[in-house]
């Protein structure tokens, strides 16, 4: 009877388990991915200006003296040249060289093209404010960088971001990289925290933005900073941040 009760606590408990499991699984489904992409021009600081000499162009060069007498001997030494329309061409009309032609070209093929909407977007959005970065080296805070909104009709929802293509390891491409480094990409969302946080850079499924109840629309700015290093070549550099709706 005893091990009957504990082979049904057992049971029990494994139920539970899998129970929890297939919440948090159910929890990890994504209705909705978005990717901001963002270009990041890093410009030195400017260099001083110096003076160059100006560069004097050459002096013509001067006929011989030697050619100008003989020019004015005679102006009319030296060897003739003739036109002629005789047997010698410069190019054989029967097989000579083609040197231009014209074709028909082909009429332009009609092409009709068909926006969709993105059936997505009723759940999540990105609204962009400052697609491009323009930094110097060093910290630079750009306020509102774009807004993301996010909505769901079905269950409560929670909002997720990190670094695209990043991982848990190797060296990713400036400015989010990867982890174990920290990105220089920061992010807040001011109306929920003033405190800027590093872009997530290990992958799925990233970090938690903010969450939503059924039917709760919601859209917040997110500010950004971007942190220059002095060893930065300058230069144009792309972050892509997916932002993932994660629903019941």
């Amino acid at each position: 009877m005893r091990n009957a009760n504990i082979a049904a606590l057992g049971a029990l408990a494994v139920l539970a388990v899998l129970a929890g499991l297939s919440q948090a699984d159910a929890l990890q489904s994504v209705r909705a991915t978005k990717d901001e992409v963002i270009t990041v021009v890093v410009t030195p600081s400017p260099a001083p200006i110096g003076f160059l000499p100006r560069a004097v162009p050459p002096a013509p060069r001067a006929p011989a003296a030697s050619a100008i007498a003989r020019l004015l001997d005679d102006p009319f030494a030296g060897p003739r040249q003739i036109a002629s329309s005789g047997s010698a061409w410069d190019v054989a009309p029967g097989g000579g060289t083609l040197v231009a032609q014209s074709s028909v070209q082909p009429g332009p093929v009609p092409v009709q093209f068909v926006a969709k909407p993105d059936p997505n977007s009723l759940y999540l959005k990105l609204i962009d404010h400052t697609p491009e970065l323009d930094v110097p080296y060093g910290t630079t805070v750009f306020p509102c960088a774009f807004e993301v909104y996010t909505f769901y009709d079905k269950a409560t929802y929670a909002l997720n971001d990190y670094g695209s293509g990043t991982a848990k390891s190797g060296t990713g491409p400036y400015p989010i990289l990867n982890f174990p480094a920290t990105s220089y990409l920061s992010w807040a969302a001011p109306d929920f925290s003033s405190t800027f946080a590093a872009y997530w850079n290990s992958g799925a499924p990233g970090e938690k933005v903010w969450s939503g109840a059924k039917l709760q629309a919601q859209q917040h700015c997110i500010d950004l900073t971007i942190v220059v290093p002095n060893a930065q070549p300058a230069g144009t550099y792309t972050a892509v941040i997916q932002y993932n709706l994660l629903v019941n």
